[in-house]
């Protein structure tokens, strides 16, 4: 029996909840809010595994008033975008304060995706002296168990340098448990999805799912963590792979589509799949 409690939409209601139960026990807990609110109300070891995605910190004034094709595609591209651009110190202390806490919520591993930053551009305010940003910047102080490269199958943005096909996960901390039956190497080669859910940055299911099947087993007996929800994606394969879920999304817009994606795919593989059924509805 499956019970929604929290209404949509929920847009420009910060501190608004949206709470899934499963037979009376909470298996996903979304917020309306910023994870700096949300994770220090958490308890030090209450979760087990965490899957993130943060933003990237652009700073996309790209190619304003360009004339080439490409000039226009990325400012039109740009223009539909979240809002991205803080000082970069700023950003990387953010970054760090958010892996201090996933250190002390999380038992296990805390996949973080990122990727390699050169600020060359003029849109890149915030330089230093070589003209790169990486995110050993702000995570070398913290236990990293593995790097995984993400072979994203294709090309980047057109550029004079060579194109760009990869993006890192950092494996932080080791985990409490360990099943590679797969016998998953650490370079993963996964297309990316596309506006998925109505995001301009979401990432695949699949990335999500080699995360948590070697650390984590089925049967609603571990939670999983995403303070940048995003779409959903990480809510979504915790879900239909019998994980619970808590997620921090700041923008109410991607809330709700995560809430709706969410309740969307319970409807599918729960209801209309299993034979299962709403409480109330």
């Amino acid at each position: 029996m499956w019970k929604i409690r929290g209404s949509l939409p929920l847009y420009g209601s910060r501190g608004k909840e949206y709470i899934v139960e499963r037979n009376g026990e909470v298996v996903v807990h979304l917020h309306l809010d910023e994870w700096q609110r949300v994770l220090p109300t958490l308890e030090r070891n209450s979760v087990d595994v965490c899957v993130t995605s943060p933003p990237y910190n652009l700073n996309k004034r790209h190619s304003s008033g360009g004339k080439t094709k490409t000039a226009k595609s990325m400012t039109k591209k740009y223009e539909e975008w979240y809002a991205d651009d803080i000082p970069e110190w700023e950003y990387q202390g953010q970054q760090q304060a958010l892996i201090h806490e996933l250190m002390r919520v999380c038992k296990s591993s805390i996949f973080y995706n990122h990727k390699i930053r050169y600020a060359w551009h003029n849109r890149n305010t915030y330089k230093n002296e070589n003209k790169i940003y990486h995110p050993m910047h702000w995570l070398h102080k913290f236990p990293i168990w593995c790097e995984i490269i993400w072979d994203r199958c294709g090309i980047g943005n057109p550029s004079s340098r060579y194109h760009i096909q990869e993006e890192r996960i950092w494996q932080i901390k080791k985990p409490k448990m360990w099943g590679n039956s797969e016998g998953l190497t650490n370079i993963w080669k996964i297309p990316p999805t596309k506006n998925e859910h109505g995001h301009p940055c979401s990432f695949p299911r699949e990335l999500v799912r080699r995360c948590l099947s070697p650390t984590t087993v089925d049967g609603w007996k571990h939670t999983v963590i995403d303070p940048y929800v995003g779409s959903g994606t990480t809510g979504i394969e915790a879900l239909l792979t019998e994980r619970k879920f808590i997620g921090v999304e700041r923008n109410p817009q991607y809330f709700d589509l995560a809430c709706t994606a969410i309740k969307n795919h319970i409807e599918e593989y729960y209801i209309k799949g299993q034979g299962q059924t709403w409480s109330g509805m």
